[in-house]
């Protein structure tokens, strides 16, 4: 029982950690938005990096690697529109944690299926961040080409969240099983 309430608690606070910084990244200037989501896209790129390496075989380790592809060219494109909107400014540094900074701080490991699930979940909401900001963008945006790139973005970014989700769900339905089991041999062993 006690892992899965810190299954909860640990998904809750991660969806408060990426409302509040939505709610931060929204009251910034446009160059410091365009900014985070470039330091957001390499480290979404080192997530999956690190997720095609680290995981064994029977796992999505061609999603992954695509995905890692995916980002890097967000990356690429994010940067693009920042110096036709910034010319001769280079893409400056961001006050805002980054998703790569958090698992570091937390050293996280492919342990078991529950660490998996935690990398999944970060993931997840790394992509649901990512497609809020830039569809905040592609509002913010003037150029057309622009509005068009982040509307593109953020469809990857839904995507990508789509299928994380349905690995997280398989694999969560596993722990689960496994957390009730245990509850139930604890309750046997108390009578």
């Amino acid at each position: 029982m006690g892992r899965a309430l810190d299954m909860l608690m640990e998904k809750l606070s991660v969806e408060e950690t990426v409302k509040k910084t939505l709610e931060e990244i929204s009251k910034r200037a446009l160059r410091e938005i365009l900014a985070y989501m470039v330091k957001g896209e390499n480290d979404a790129t080192s997530l999956y990096a690190f997720l095609h390496e680290k995981l064994p075989e029977g796992y999505p380790k061609a999603t992954f690697e695509r995905f890692m592809m995916v980002e890097a060219e967000h990356s690429r494109k994010v940067k693009q529109v920042f110096r036709s909107l910034f010319p001769g400014e280079e893409v400056p540094e961001v006050p805002f944690k980054s998703w790569g900074e958090i698992l570091v701080e937390k050293d996280f490991r492919l342990r078991s299926v529950g660490d998996y699930l935690g990398v999944l979940r970060v993931a997840m909401d790394a992509e649901q961040l990512s497609e809020a900001v830039y569809t905040m963008l592609a509002e913010m945006l003037d150029r057309p080409e622009h509005k068009r790139i982040m509307r593109e973005l953020a469809e990857d970014e839904r995507e990508h969240y789509k299928l994380l989700k349905e690995e997280y769900e398989l694999y969560f339905e596993f722990e689960a099983r496994k957390a009730l089991d245990e509850l139930i041999r604890e309750l046997k062993k108390g009578t």
